[in-house]
């Protein structure tokens, strides 16, 4: 009898077994998903390809016709996910840190009465986010200004609803059915990854956009690429001058001033004026063959 109650206080009994948590099995949910590197390399080449959608359109070019490579668009990915991806991260410790820090400095009857004012404040600030980004899949434009704020809201907004709901269970020590819980908990997941996907997505087309504007910005302070062909190129556009010329062998070249060079990818050469604006450029894309050249000269000084 004696070593039969000692393992009854040993091991509790199955009513009183505690409750997984849901934030562990979330993140064996995520981790069965996105394990696969394959899933990965495909999100962070969808992501290089707005970022490069968007910049190139800022200039008026269609980005296929540079013909990106795959290592192009996932460099330009890093650009649209660091930041996102920081924020989380470092939002996601300030809370942790905060919940770890009341639990262990409030008494039992003052966590107790905390937990009962964090439950509905955080089921409130739910609703609120998560029905921005509803609201915005409804009518599109209307947050259509702030780019990531309607995914990051229904992202958030379904995030404080397992929080409530975790913080209501460590209240009142109650449990739910396994079957009901992972269900819950994959609906959970599902909704949080579409949110963040439409966040980050909205944030690198929105990123690459700026890029665009502060390469415009740039434009004057950037070396001049002077372009040299064996053939007239037919390039005319304000403030880009053509000149030709005999080459040391004697063969005629034709020399181009007053461009920048953008970019270069696939065998093409993505060129500005040194002048271009919105209104008056036009942008260049050359095919870069044998007969062209290019050289570089830094921008005078007070330019």
């Amino acid at each position: 009898m004696r070593h039969r109650e000692r393992l009854n206080r040993i091991r509790p009994g199955r009513g009183s077994a505690p409750e997984p948590a849901p934030f562990p099995r979330a993140a064996r949910i995520l981790g069965t998903i996105i394990a696969p590197t394959t899933l990965v390399t495909a999100l962070l080449f969808y992501f290089g390809a707005r970022h490069a959608n968007w910049f190139c359109r800022h200039f008026g070019v269609h980005y296929t016709t540079l013909d990106f490579s795959p290592q192009d668009y996932l460099i330009r990915s890093s650009d649209g996910l660091f930041v996102p991806m920081a924020a989380l991260a470092v939002t996601g410790l300030v809370l942790l840190w905060g919940f770890r820090l009341l639990r262990r400095t409030l008494r039992p009857p003052a966590w107790d009465a905390t937990l009962r004012v964090l439950t509905p404040v955080t089921v409130g600030l739910g609703v609120v986010l998560a029905g921005a980004g509803l609201a915005n899949i409804a009518d599109p434009a209307l947050l259509y200004d702030y780019p990531g704020l309607p995914g990051l809201g229904l992202a958030a907004g379904f995030a404080l609803f397992m929080v409530a709901q975790w913080l209501h269970r460590e209240r009142t020590h109650q449990r739910r059915r396994a079957a009901f819980a992972a269900l819950e908990s994959v609906c959970t997941f599902v909704l949080i990854s579409v949110g963040l996907f439409w966040a980050v997505n909205d944030y690198s087309a929105a990123i690459g956009e700026l890029r665009g504007a502060q390469y415009e910005q740039a434009l004057p302070t950037m070396p001049d690429a002077v372009v040299l062909s064996s053939e007239p190129l037919g390039i005319a556009a304000p403030g880009i001058t053509e000149t030709a010329y005999q080459s040391a062998d004697g063969k005629s070249r034709f020399r181009y001033d007053g461009l920048v060079l953008v970019l270069e990818s696939g065998n093409k050469l993505f060129l500005l004026p040194k002048t271009w604006t919105p209104e008056t450029g036009g942008a260049i894309v050359l095919a870069r063959t044998d007969s062209i050249e290019l050289e570089f000269n830094l921008p005078a000084p007070g330019r």
